[in-house]
């Protein structure tokens, strides 16, 4: 399974070409019918995954709940590609997210949540959540704060789980595991090439490094949802969290 600086080049012509064919159809349902530009925007996000090459094995069921707080682990912008296909939420993003070459654009128009996560402005996040909650809105977040190398979760901050708490919101956990390459098990060097966590390494150089593999295999645990009535605090709904998606990551990479 040599790599392709050919194979690279044809999926950076069909990201080009999907970008400049759905992107006037996508800015025109935003202004004129905002939820069904949101749902062509999963489409959008899907094609986007599938040009990169980018497979997914779904495994259990998304909560029915309405709204429900989906959690997961992140180690790369292709995280957003990913659960934007399937997963019916808003991200929840830090703020430099929207800074990101066209990602960032894209991010924007899908409705991402800007949020500043200094200590100092957790209160003021926490109620932004809390408008879009008491909306019936779900939303997508990724509890470490940053991105990892794929390989570990990296713990959970607790601070946003408090949101689940004070309004009763379902929370599902979910595992997104760059499991397989080829349909064979990715190696493990190449699990940290899978994640871009590297602040010497800009964004298109990292997407032409793993455009010139083949297709990756990408599991996503659906883990059962929780109920937060049931958990004593913030802490242990957020560590009852971070356990059910390490468990994910661990029977991924064990059970190829």
């Amino acid at each position: 399974m040599p790599l392709s600086p050919t194979l690279a080049v044809w999926r950076f012509f069909l990201i080009t070409l999907v970008f400049l064919t759905y992107t006037p159809i996508y800015w025109t349902l935003l202004k004129v019918n905002k939820p069904l530009g949101f749902r062509f925007g999963r489409f959008y996000l899907s094609s986007w995954r599938k040009c990169i090459g980018h497979q997914l094995i779904i495994k259990g069921e998304l909560s029915k709940a309405s709204p429900t707080l989906f959690v997961s682990n992140h180690s790369s912008y292709i995280d957003i590609l990913v659960l934007g296909t399937f997963v019916p939420a808003r991200f929840v993003a830090k703020k430099e997210v929207a800074k990101w070459p066209i990602m960032g654009w894209l991010a924007t128009n899908q409705g991402t949540i800007y949020i500043d996560r200094s200590r100092n402005a957790i209160s003021d996040g926490t109620e932004k959540l809390i408008e879009y909650l008491d909306q019936k809105e779900s939303l997508i977040l990724f509890p470490e704060g940053t991105t990892s190398d794929g390989c570990r979760i990296l713990p959970f901050g607790s601070s946003f789980f408090d949101v689940a708490i004070k309004k009763n919101v379902v929370v599902q956990p979910i595992t997104v595991t760059y499991a397989g390459w080829d349909r064979l098990p990715m190696p493990r060097a190449m699990r940290k090439v899978c994640g871009w966590f590297s602040p010497d390494v800009d964004m298109v150089s990292h997407l032409w490094a793993i455009a010139q593999w083949g297709t990756i295999q990408v599991v996503v645990d659906l883990h059962p949802p929780m109920d937060p009535q049931a958990f004593a605090s913030r802490k242990d709904l957020a560590q009852a969290s971070f356990k059910a998606v390490q468990r994910g990551l661990v029977n991924a990479f064990a059970k190829p």
